[in-house]
C-alpha cells in the first residue's frame, strides 16, 4: 500500500512540474537522465521505464556495445531519427569514453529538445544534425503532426493524425555523410524516421557494399511485403537479422509468422554481421 501511495504522490508532482515546467526530467532504470515534454507522452511511463514505447533497443544496445567495446580504434555511432535523443544518450552512456555519436533530426521542434537533452547529458561525444537522411543529397518536404513523435520526411501519409504544418528540410545520404568527415565506418546504425527508414539503408549501399556498418537497429515497416523487402536486402548484404521483442531482452526470428503471434509487434529489426551473430543468439 505504501508503494501505491508513494507511486501516486511522483505521479501527482510530475503533473505539476509539467504544469508549472512544460516538462519534467526523467531518470530511468538504464542509468540515463533525459528531459521529457508534455507532447512527448511523458504522462504515460511506467515507474523507472525510459521514455521510449521499446525499451528492448536498449537492451539490445548495451548487449551490442559490450561486445564492441573491446575496441582500441574508438566507435562510430549514427542516429538517424534522433526524436529528443534518448537513444543517442544510450549510445553515449553504453558505449566506450572514445565514441563519435552523430545524431540526425530534421525537425525543428524536436531538434530544440533533443539539443536540450544532449546538453544536459553533458556528452561530449555527441554531435547533432539538423537534417534529414534519406537516398538522395537536396532537400525534400517535411510533414509535422501534432504528435511530434510521427513527423516524417515527405508529403503527409498519415491521416489519422492532425496535421502541424509542411516545409522544406535539407536531406543527406549516409554515404555521403561518412565520406564528407572523413570516417571510414559505422559501428551502431539505428534508424527510426516513420516509414522512410528503407531509404536511408538504400542511402547506404556503398557502405553496406563494402561491410562497413557492424550493427543496424531499424524499425519494422508496415507491411508484410516492405517487412519482406527490407529483411531480403539486409540478407543479401550479408546481415543476420532478428526481430527485438518489444519491452524484453528477447529476440525472436524474422517471419510474418513471429510477426503476428507476438504477444506485442515487433517495432525493430535487429542486423548484424555473422562474426556477432552467434554471440548475440541469431541464427
Amino acid at each position: 500500500m505504501n508503494k501505491i501511495i508513494k507511486n501516486k504522490f511522483k505521479l501527482a508532482q510530475r503533473k505539476i512540474l509539467l504544469l508549472l515546467r512544460g516538462r519534467v526530467l526523467h531518470r530511468d532504470r538504464f542509468g540515463l537522465s533525459y528531459w521529457l515534454w508534455t507532447e512527448t507522452r511523458a504522462m504515460g511511463r511506467r515507474e523507472s521505464e525510459p521514455g521510449t514505447d521499446d525499451t528492448g533497443v536498449l537492451e539490445q544496445l548495451k548487449r551490442v556495445y559490450t561486445i564492441l567495446n573491446h575496441t582500441d580504434n574508438g566507435l562510430i555511432s549514427v542516429d538517424v531519427g534522433a526524436y529528443i535523443g534518448i537513444i543517442s544518450l544510450a549510445m553515449s552512456h553504453f558505449g566506450p569514453l572514445k565514441h563519435s555519436i552523430h545524431s540526425f533530426e530534421a525537425d525543428e521542434l524536436n531538434y530544440s529538445k533533443l539539443k536540450d537533452n544532449v546538453y544536459y547529458s553533458k556528452s561530449s561525444s555527441i554531435t547533432i544534425h539538423k537534417t534529414a537522411v534519406a537516398n538522395y543529397v537536396g532537400s525534400s518536404n517535411f510533414t509535422r503532426y501534432q504528435d511530434p513523435g510521427n513527423n516524417h520526411l515527405g508529403l503527409e501519409i498519415n491521416p489519422s493524425d492532425v496535421l502541424a504544418g509542411v516545409y522544406k528540410v535539407p536531406v543527406t545520404t549516409l554515404d555521403f555523410f561518412i565520406n564528407q568527415i572523413g570516417v571510414d565506418r559505422i559501428d551502431v546504425l539505428k534508424i527510426d524516421v516513420e516509414g522512410f527508414d528503407f531509404e536511408v539503408l538504400k542511402g547506404a549501399s556503398q557502405l553496406l557494399k563494402e561491410k562497413r556498418i557492424k550493427v543496424i537497429v531499424v524499425e519494422t515497416p508496415v507491411t508484410p511485403e516492405l517487412r519482406k523487402e527490407m529483411n531480403q536486402f539486409l540478407i543479401s548484404n550479408e546481415f543476420k537479422t532478428a526481430y527485438i521483442v518489444r519491452n524484453s531482452t528477447e529476440l525472436t526470428s524474422v517471419s510474418e509468422s513471429m510477426f503476428h503471434q507476438s504477444d506485442k509487434t515487433p517495432l525493430n529489426m535487429l542486423a548484424v554481421q555473422p562474426n556477432m551473430a552467434n554471440i548475440l543468439g541469431i541464427s
